[in-house]
Parts: structure tokens; sequence; C-alpha cells
């Protein structure tokens, strides 16, 4: 008996499944089993001329892929149940990270492949259910080495263009329910596994191409498959997208102290809608939620000192700092400079008219890195890397001047090679990081002041 049967079910796309089948018998792959679902093309002459090297079951009327399927799957002899789309190329060693993942992985009902585009793009690497409860492939589009396709692990859904089902399950199941035709079947199939206590996984080592959904009539099905889906699952699934962005980093919360906390989300995955947004809009946005926020602060802090009329806030005065470093960084810097700003997550201190503001320290993508340097040796190298990327001042604000006493190194290094502007004096330091004193040095072994 196979470890696995191969089960292809094919309707016309004669070339398709010849390149498909071509591939297969190269690899000596030991049961094929092809579903003719009533081709009208050269398909059963194409099938014809494998004889014996390929099972075949002939289909008079078209029944659709979860007939199929399970037609294939009765007739086979195999352990292992491999669903198979015959627009798919699999690459080396696909089949056998398929069987080893499920060797490994005993709760495993389902194991799914990593699927691509021609052009190494991903087309599949596991199924999510999305906040509308529709279920998505995860990282459609992403390059095929990105790490977060590169790991195999659980998923509530994988693409039927290449599963592997245990026999057993499948059984257990009763297949795929034809009462999808051409959409779904897959979907509903890993759902009621899942429900039954079984596992759906990603194999991201078993790599196959894939042309995706060129079979005629693919499609025309929609509306109904969508609407049998609703019937069926749509408020019983659990949405699962964000817990996979935000495990594989691509999402994250920035912390600035209070609401509204800040959104950081790596461009590969999201950008603003387009047909909503306005630059100035979104700048007004932010503005108004932040002033908000200080606001409710303010109102709690001027009810205590109502009455001490010679005692001034320390929101207001920071308010009042904050504008003045704006007009002095405008009327200091050319227009379009970028500026490094000690910024302890607080935006409003990037907020430029003629010039890009960046928070130091900042994450990869630019957002407040959530603490500070742990030493000197870290805030230099972490400088000189942005200064390598474009950045043409540092300043730190009048709050942040402590920096200079604490990150004792640091403030050595800046001043040893970066001109000092006196424009903001008595607000804050200014550093110009294009004017170089001498070159300077980053691997200093240094560390901290106590």
């Amino acid at each position: 008996m196979p470890r696995s049967s191969i089960i292809i079910p094919v309707f016309n796309q004669a070339a398709l499944t010849h390149q498909c089948l071509q591939t297969l018998i190269a690899q000596g792959t030991n049961e094929l089993i092809v579903v003719n679902d009533a081709s009208t093309d050269n398909t059963p002459q194409l099938l014809e001329s494998y004889r014996d090297r390929v099972r075949v079951i002939k289909h008079s009327e078209n029944q659709g892929f979860a007939a199929a399927c399970n037609h294939g799957a009765a007739v086979a002899t195999g352990q292992y149940l491999v669903f198979l789309n015959n627009d798919t190329i699999p690459q080396p060693s696909w089949l056998e990270a398929l069987e080893n993942h499920a060797d490994l992985h005993s709760q495993a009902a389902v194991v799914g492949s990593k699927l691509l585009y021609p052009d190494e793009r991903v087309q599949h690497a596991g199924v999510v259910i999305c906040q509308d409860r529709y279920p998505r492939h995860l990282y459609r589009g992403f390059p095929a080495a990105h790490p977060a396709v590169r790991k195999s692990r659980r998923f509530q859904i994988v693409t039927g263009a290449c599963m592997l089902v245990r026999r057993e399950a499948f059984e257990a199941a009763r297949g795929f329910d034809p009462a999808f035709r051409n959409g779904f079947e897959d979907v509903d199939l890993c759902l009621r596994l899942g429900c039954a206590g079984f596992e759906v996984h990603y194999c991201a080592e078993s790599v196959l191409h894939h042309l995706e959904s060129v079979s005629p009539g693919r499609l025309r099905r929609a509306r109904a498959n969508v609407a049998l889906y609703r019937e069926r699952w749509l408020s019983r699934v659990h949405p699962d997208d964000f817990e996979y962005y935000a495990a594989d980093g691509l999402i994250r919360l920035t912390y600035e102290g209070d609401y509204p906390l800040g959104l950081e989300v790596s461009p590969l995955l999201a950008c603003v809608d387009d047909n909503t947004r306005r630059a100035e809009l979104e700048h007004r946005l932010r503005d108004l939620g932040r002033a908000v926020a200080e606001l409710a602060r303010e109102n709690t802090k001027l009810s205590v000192e109502l009455g001490n009329k010679d005692q001034h806030s320390p929101a207001l005065r920071y308010q009042a700092l904050r504008r003045e470093l704006r007009k002095a960084i405008e009327a200091t810097v050319p227009p379009g400079s970028r500026i490094l700003v000690v910024s302890k997550g607080d935006s409003a201190l990037l907020d430029f008219s003629e010039s890009q503001g960046w928070h130091f320290p900042q994450t990869e993508w630019g957002a407040y890195v959530g603490h500070h340097p742990e030493s000197s040796t870290e805030a230099i190298a972490h400088l000189e890397s942005l200064r390598a990327k474009g950045a043409d001042y540092l300043l730190i604000p009048e709050p942040s001047l402590w920096w200079l006493d604490y990150y004792h190194e640091f403030r050595h290094h800046c001043e040893a090679h970066y001109a000092r502007l006196t424009a903001l004096d008595g607000i804050g330091v200014l550093y110009g990081l294009k004017t170089l004193t001498k070159a300077p040095v980053v691997s200093c072994d240094v560390q901290k002041s106590d």
C-alpha cells in the first residue's frame, strides 16, 4: 500500500494536466488518480496515453470539485489522501515534506503546502478568518522568503489546491460536501474537522507553483457558495488574522503614555485606504485626538491647581515648549531636513511644517521603540545607523537633556563629531549631523554612566 494517493480532479486544461503529471511521474510518485470531470477538450486522449501509470476515473457529467475528489478518494489505497489541482507544478520533495509533517503531528488531520505564483510571490501560506468572518489567504503576494511564510504552524484552514488529509479523518467527515460547488469545499472540510477536534497545519517546507483557478466556470456558483458559507459558518468562526499579524511582528502597538495608542503596521501588510485618505485630514485628526487626551489630563490638573494663579500647569508649559521648538527649528534648519528627536514617544514633537521628524530611538519602521537605550554604545550605534539613512539633525528637547549627563560617552561622541547649533539654547540642544568635525567611530566599547 502506498503512503499517499494523489488525487487530481480535472476539467479541460489538458496542457496543465500534462505538465502536472509529467512532473509527478518524474518524481516517482507511485499512485496517481485523475478524475476526469467530463472534460470536453483532448483531456481523455491525454489520460489514455499514460496507460497504467495513472488511474483514470471518468465522469459523464461535470459534478464539480467536491464530488470529483470524493470519487477519487473512494478508490485510493494510500494511507494519506493528497488532493492536488492540475494547475500546480510540484517542486522537489514537496510530498515527502507533507508526509513527514503529518508523521510528526499525529493530531493534524490536514496538512497544506506553500503555494507560489510563477514570479515567486506567495499565493498560499495558510488561510485565516478575517475580522468580517470571511476566509482569506494569509500573506498573499508576500515574497516567498519572508520569515512569516517560512513557519510551519497551525491554522483553521488551508487550501484544497494542495492538501494532505488522513484517510480516517476524511472518511469520518464524509469527505468534501458537494453542496459547495467549486468554492469553499476546502474551507468547510477544514472547519468541520476542527470542530471534531482535529488540527489543520501549514507545512512551509512543501512548495509548489500554482497558476490558481484557471479552470473554466470556476466562479459561476460563487454567490451560492458564499450564501451557504454564511448560513453554516459565519456566526461560528473565530477571526484570527490579527493573531498572525501580531505574532509575525507585522503589526504592533506603541505606547506613548495615555491614549490614543500608536499603531505600527508594516508597509508590506497594509496602508491607509487611498479612497479616504487626505494628508491634511489625517494630520488634523491626529492633532485633535492628541489634544482631546491632553485636555482631559489638563482638566484634572486644573481642578487641583484652581485658585493658585501664580502656579503654571506643567502640561501647559510643555505645550508651550513644543511650539517654541517648532518655531526655532523652522527658523534654523533648511526645508526638507530630517530631524531625529529624543521624543519619549511624543509624536507631537515630530510635527514640523517643512521638515520631517523622526523618533529617536525608533524601530525599523520608524515608530518610537518604547524604551531608552541600554548604554551609550547602543545610543551611538543607533544614531550612526540613522545618520547613514539620511538623518540631518539630532534634537534633544529640554525635558530630555538628562541624556547628556546620563549617557556621557554619547554626549562626548556628539560634541566631538558634530556641530552644535546655538539657536535652541534654553529649550533644547540641536546637533547638525552633516557637519563633521572628524569621522565618527561607532565601535568603541563604552558603558552608560551610573
